[in-house]
């Protein structure tokens, strides 16, 4: 009997084959993935040229893209970016006046505590002084007019007990009474407009101090606020919305 032939396989050119239909797949994938666009806003086009892959040494296919807009599309990025462009070096002069505008750190001593409020005790005070002033006269009053109420009861020739004298004394007493009371009373009510009047004039001036806070930091902010504006609409994002018609 003879011997069966026993050659091993062509592992080696099963590989390169195997290898070459993998790169012959990879291109035409990568050929038909690449495909020309055309569209109401441009054109993209793919092209291709020879180079040598630094890694390997080896021969491959570049590609490039090339995407071309609409010519009115294209006028309008370029008026935007000449546009941008224009306001960004506009936008650059305003360092020094933000500078000198936000340079320093604010000065808030300039505008005083807010003015605070206590109306208990500045109740209680006005009241006190009201009292105060309206006794001190009714004092002045009832001490005269009771020294001369009692000589004049004596020169009439009346004394302590008698009917006529108990009797005007009584109502002299009753006089000074009512007196005190009203002045005790005027008090309380000067001490309501007081606490009014103080709690309406301190809401003003703390209204007026936020005013002029509020005032002070558009001032301290204007020129950065108004270069800002002048470059809103600059990312690259809002660029890209031009290009593709998109919209912010």
């Amino acid at each position: 009997m003879g011997k069966k032939s026993s050659s091993p396989p062509d592992v080696v050119g099963a590989a390169e084959t195997e290898g070459e239909y993998s790169r012959e797949t990879a291109r035409d994938v990568t050929y038909a993935d690449r495909p020309d666009q055309y569209g109401p806003l441009g054109n993209v086009r793919w092209g291709t040229e020879q180079v040598i892959d630094p890694a390997t040494g080896e021969k491959t296919t570049k590609w490039t893209q090339n995407q071309t807009l609409d010519p009115r599309l294209q006028g309008s990025l370029d008026n935007s970016l000449g546009m941008m462009q224009s306001r960004g070096d506009l936008a650059a002069t305003f360092d020094d006046r933000i500078a000198n505008e936000m340079g320093t750190a604010p000065e808030w001593g300039q505008f005083g505590d807010v003015v605070g409020f206590d109306p208990a005790s500045q109740r209680q005070a006005a009241e006190d002084a009201a009292y105060g002033k309206a006794t001190a006269r009714l004092g002045d009053r009832f001490g005269d007019s009771r020294e001369q109420m009692e000589i004049r009861l004596r020169n009439q020739g009346l004394a302590p007990g008698d009917q006529a004298y108990d009797a005007t004394v009584k109502n002299f007493m009753q006089g000074k009474n009512d007196a005190y009371e009203q002045a005790q009373l005027g008090s309380v009510a000067e001490g309501r407009r007081e606490v009014a009047t103080s709690l309406s004039t301190n809401e003003r001036a703390n209204a007026l101090r936020d005013r002029e806070i509020q005032e002070y930091l558009a001032k301290r902010g204007f020129s950065l606020s108004e270069a800002n504006r002048l470059t809103e609409g600059q990312t690259p994002q809002d660029l890209s919305n031009i290009v593709t018609g998109g919209s912010a």
